[in-house]
């Protein structure tokens, strides 16, 4: 039987095992149909808890994410659990974040961190870094972000791990993208894709080939970031990655825009702008809503880009992301 193990002559049931090999593999969406047919007792559990938390956030569940990680990490707690209080800190700390929670969010990786760091669990403290490093991407600290992505890079490299490498360098590109210095952030992008292209799993490759697509429309290569911009929209459709699909929609409208088909990326931008909202995370939607605003300006509508930016500015507002908001209402002002 599938949730059966063998030790010597006596077998030892694990109801859970297809599912932790599932959600472990990065098959998500069949994780998550293997937890929620798991046995009543099973899903009592703090590790039926935890599994869901991760499933549900890869799918874009963020709300079940948040609300299955903070029962899972009562559990550990209660259980005096380090190692799970640690692994499930981290997980409630995304799913705070994807629902811009942002403050607390960085609460919950910085625990994680400091767990990681007294059980001397460097694959974790590089997970933290780099969520941590979201966090400040998030709220407009953009140095302070690429800091920590170096430090999360390092540390991935220290335990071999070729996925944490890849999601490092990915963000870097991102940030050197908005810094303006789109040099770099090719060299970023191309370190994310080539490690990405090693790993056989899609998922992963759909988020690093639309980093590149972004890089390809700022050194004005607009045919090569179509290209990678649909391809990363059909991986991540693929692969139930609805933010790495609002993302690679936002980025073809940013295509449309750059080759002067204002028309065209205004209705891409209003399409990402639908998307972000049903994938629920207010970064997403606010930074749509900027590239919606952007669109709409380049196709003479002022007074309606004004408006767009002001709802986009609110975003930001709403999650603490001040320099970002500042910023926004300047460029209205502009």
């Amino acid at each position: 039987m599938n949730d059966l193990l063998r030790t010597g002559d006596a077998p030892i049931r694990d109801p859970l095992r297809d599912a932790r090999r599932a959600v472990g593999g990065g098959r998500f969406r069949e994780g998550l149909h293997l937890l929620e047919g798991a046995e009543r007792n099973a899903m009592s559990t703090a590790e039926w808890l935890l599994l869901h938390a991760m499933a549900t956030w890869r799918v874009g569940q963020f709300n079940d994410s948040h609300a299955s990680a903070e029962r899972a990490l009562t559990a550990y707690r209660e259980r005096m659990d380090l190692d799970g209080e640690m692994r499930t800190t981290n997980v409630a700390a995304a799913g705070a974040f994807a629902l811009g929670q942002l403050t607390e969010a960085r609460r919950g990786f910085e625990r994680a961190r400091e767990l990681a760091r007294q059980l001397d669990d460097t694959l974790m403290a590089a997970r933290c870094a780099n969520n941590i490093g979201n966090v400040a991407y998030y709220l407009g600290g953009t140095e302070d972000a690429l800091t920590l992505y170096n430090q999360a890079a390092n540390l991935f490299g220290q335990v071999g791990s070729l996925r944490g490498t890849a999601e490092a360098w990915h963000n870097m590109g991102v940030v050197l993208v908005e810094m303006r210095r789109p040099v770099d952030a090719r060299v970023a992008a191309d370190r994310a894709l080539d490690i990405a292209a090693r790993l056989d799993d899609d998922r992963i490759l759909g988020w690093a080939v639309g980093g590149r697509a972004e890089v390809d429309a700022g050194l004005g290569d607009l045919r090569l970031a179509e290209v990678h911009a649909r391809r990363s929209r059909d991986l991540a459709r693929e692969h139930d990655d609805p933010l790495t699909e609002v993302d690679a929609l936002r980025v073809l409208a940013v295509v449309s825009r750059l080759d002067g088909q204002a028309a065209e990326a205004v209705a891409r931008a209003r399409i990402a702008v639908v998307h972000a909202v049903s994938a629920g995370n207010p970064f997403v939607i606010a930074k749509c809503q900027v590239e919606l605003g952007e669109c709409e300006a380049a196709a003479g509508d002022a007074v309606q880009a004004a408006r767009t930016w002001k709802e986009a500015a609110d975003g930001y507002q709403a999650i603490g992301a001040a320099r970002r908001v500042q910023a926004l209402r300047q460029r209205g002002r502009d």
